[in-house]
This record gives structure tokens, C-alpha cells and sequence, in this order.
């Protein structure tokens, strides 16, 4: 489906993102030592840096893309940036009197816990990132002091209005068309792509005979629960519904060439051997506006958050002395 659906990203990582956009750079010619950047009266200091910078390299390592050192280094003007922003946007939270209290701190320390299984592996992690828990405190009470500034000065001020949603919908027909789509239930018996023949023959024999009860009338999905080397036994052989792309060719071919009721021969794929049977079909179709009208409309405040922030970056900035060192 190519629905449009709004962002699912916390707060944090939402600021980290927009803190991420860099202006032109101007480089001072001196450094104070451990400094690469001041922001007024704060220095930015390396040790943060490197700190981000591993935050980095273990972020890009748990996608799967890790980084050696060279490589990283290219990330360092970008996250200096984000240190700038985040240091000019503390000291104008401080300006307005903006006070985070010890309860939500706290709050999202907890939740924080809980995605580690018990305390070592919380601490391990803790570790890995070269932050004490009181460290860790403090990054969490800037990250909410930072997102209430945000909320007051820019968040509030954004609208969507109604018509603006519509004529988004209107303007993108295909954002909201919902392909064609069966609901089907199959028994699989299971046998590797490089199982020897015997091996093949006796999983062809066991589809075969399973499809020669049903034909006799036996209940598809009790020899789903039954036969079936696919976890979708428990539900009788249910997949609920899907589309062409969402299974391998073989099987989307013989399931979409069926009506509901109707049970496939024998369908081979990468996987073993199949019986499918369809249920239900639903043509493509276009999605109501008021089932998609929520969504357009989160989609809409994300792009002016991220635009206004900027701008109100940017304004902060002009009345701001920031001096960039060498890294």
C-alpha cells in the first residue's frame, strides 16, 4: 500500500534530526585548547564531540553500516553544528526561565531502562556510550528543556487547516490508492531449495495427499493446524490479506488467480510446497479522505515543524556570537 502514514519518531530524535541542519560555516583561526566551538559565552568542548561521534559510529554499526575512523570523520563538522544549536537553544530556554522539573527527567530515564532486559545490560550500554547515569540525567534535561522551547515558540504556532488537508488529497491520488488484495489461508510442507530428490518426493507426497482430503471435503484449516510447517497453523493457516508484492511470485500468481472458496493445486516455492485457499478479494481502490485526513494532516505539521524550526534557528543565530575552531 502506498498510503502515506505520519513519522513514528520520539522527540528526541525528531530535534536531533532538525538540530543536524548546518548554515554557512565561518572557522576563527585560534582554538582554545579542548574547544571547537563557542556559542556567547559557552565553549563547545572536543570531549562532546568525540562523545556524539561514538554515538554515531555505534548508531550506524546497529543498522548494519558500520564505519572505521576516517571514514566517521566526515560526520564532524555536521554533529559540531548540532552542538552549536543545541548550546544557543539551552541558553535561550534559560532567557525565557524554561525549568524542566526532576518528575519527567525521571519519567524518561525509566523508559529508558526498559528497553534493556535488566540493569547489567542498562549499565553495559551506558558504558559503550561513555556516560555516567548522571550524565545520562543531564542529556535527557536538556533534550526536554530544549523540546518544551520548541513546543512554545514554534509547535504551537503551526495550523493545518482543513482545506489545506483536502487539497493535499485532492493533489495526490496516488498517495492513497490501496492495491488489489486477497485473504488467504495455505498449508505449507516444508522442504529446503537444496534438499536431495528423495527428500522433495516425500514433501510433494505429503501436499499431495493433504490436497486429495481436501478435495474429499476435510476442513482446510484443521489440516492447516494440523500439517502445516508454517507458524500461520495456530490460526488455522490464516495470512489475513496481503498483495501481489507482499509474497514471492509463485504464490501471488496461483493466489490471485483464485476466487474465494477455491483451493490451489499444488504451488512450489523457495519455501516447500503450498495449498492456498482464498477467502475473500478486494479490488484496488482509493482510500476516503476521512480515513487518510489524520494522517495527511500530521504528514503537513511534521513539514512546517521542521521548516519553521529552522527559521527560528536562524533568528536566534543572528543575534548570537558564534565562533567555529578548527577541528
Amino acid at each position: 500500500m502506498t498510503v502515506i502514514q505520519p513519522k513514528k519518531i520520539t522527540a528526541t530524535v525528531a530535534m536531533l534530526a532538525i538540530l543536524l541542519a548546518a548554515p554557512a560555516i565561518i572557522i576563527a583561526a585560534e582554538a582554545p585548547a579542548g574547544q571547537i566551538a563557542r556559542v556567547n559565552d559557552a565553549a563547545v568542548l572536543r570531549q562532546d564531540l568525540d562523545r556524539e561521534m561514538k554515538l554515531v559510529s555505534l548508531k550506524l554499526a546497529r543498522q548494519g553500516r558500520p564505519v572505521d575512523p576516517q571514514q566517521l570523520k566526515r560526520y564532524e563538522g555536521e554533529i559540531r553544528e548540532t552542538l552549536i544549536n543545541r548550546t544557543l537553544l539551552l541558553q535561550q530556554s534559560q532567557s525565557e526561565g524554561i525549568d524542566v522539573k526532576d518528575s519527567p527527567v525521571a519519567k524518561a530515564l525509566d523508559e529508558f531502562k526498559a528497553a534493556f532486559k535488566d540493569e547489567k545490560a542498562y549499565r553495559n550500554a551506558l558504558a559503550e556510550m561513555g556516560f555516567s547515569e548522571e550524565m545520562l540525567k543531564l542529556q535527557i534535561k536538556n533534550g526536554l528543556t530544549i523540546k518544551t522551547l520548541i513546543d512554545k515558540e514554534v509547535i504551537q504556532k503551526i495550523s493545518v487547516s482543513d482545506q489545506q488537508v483536502r487539497a493535499f488529497y485532492d493533489d495526490n491520488p496516488n498517495l492513497f490508492r490501496k492495491p488489489e488484495q486477497v485473504k488467504a489461508s495455505h498449508i505449507l510442507v516444508q522442504v529446503p531449495e537444496n534438499a536431495g530428490e528423495a527428500k522433495q518426493a516425500e514433501a510433494l507426497a505429503a501436499i499431495q495427499a493433504l490436497k486429495t482430503r481436501i478435495d474429499n471435503g476435510e476442513n482446510f484449516a484443521t489440516l492447516a493446524q494440523e500439517n502445516s510447517d508454517c507458524p500461520s497453523k495456530t490460526k488455522g493457516g490464516d495470512l489475513g490479506f496481503f498483495s501481489r508484492d507482499q509474497m514471492v511470485p509463485p504464490f501471488s500468481e496461483a493466489a490471485f488467480a483464485l476466487q474465494p472458496g477455491q483451493t490451489s493445486d499444488v504451488v512450489q516455492t523457495r519455501f516447500g510446497y503450498h495449498l492456498i485457499r482464498v477467502t475473500e478479494r478486494q479490488e484496488e481502490q482509493t482510500m476516503a479522505f476521512n480515513e487518510v485526513k489524520e494522517a495527511i494532516s500530521a504528514r503537513l505539521r511534521q513539514e512546517q515543524e521542521g521548516k519553521k524550526i529552522d527559521v527560528y534557528l536562524e533568528k536566534l543565530k543572528e543575534h548570537a556570537d558564534i565562533k567555529r575552531f578548527p577541528l
